[in-house]
């Protein structure tokens, strides 16, 4: 008999020469059941995967942090010092070089 693989089962591909009538009636019994895959995945892959979640429904930009900018911007008391913003930007982009 030719068989074919279907997952964990054997599949007939033609049914074995026989007396007539005991291959049709066995094709026609429906296959056995076969267990499915089972995937456990760790605390640590389940925390990434809630992180990358919040992180793509988290908006691109943080309006409560642009709404303190410009309340510091208006209340002079934010970029009133250019020399300090620029060392800061330079170490900042020092930094980000090592």
């Amino acid at each position: 008999m030719t068989t074919q693989i279907d997952g964990n089962r054997e599949t007939p591909l033609r049914a074995p020469r026989t007396e007539a009538g005991q291959a049709g009636e066995r094709l026609a019994q429906p296959a056995p059941r076969v267990a499915a895959d089972l995937v456990e995945t760790s605390k640590d892959a389940e925390l990434v995967n809630r992180a990358m979640q919040a992180e793509n429904e988290a908006p691109a930009i943080r309006l409560d942090k642009v709404e303190q900018a410009k309340k510091a911007l208006a209340d002079g008391t934010l970029g009133t010092d250019s020399a300090t913003l620029a060392d800061a930007i330079l170490d900042r982009m020092l930094d980000d070089q090592k």
